[in-house]
């Protein structure tokens, strides 16, 4: 597994993780910044919704 598919699979996995969602969206943002990681948002948008995952709507209040 390369660097990308690492981070993508990690940040999944603490997206769907009580309490790290907005941390897991802002990494990604990070990350989706670098060359090397362009796209990593969209993949893990992507990943998140074949999987069924909403987020709990306290995590999505200000």
């Amino acid at each position: 597994m390369d660097e990308f598919e690492t981070q993508v699979e990690h940040l999944r996995a603490l997206a769907m993780t009580p309490g790290w969602w907005r941390y897991a969206q802002a990494r990604a943002l990070e990350l989706d910044a670098q060359t090397e990681f362009a796209g990593i948002r969209a993949t893990i948008k992507d990943r998140l919704k074949a999987a069924g995952f909403r987020p709990a709507p306290e995590e999505l209040r200000g």
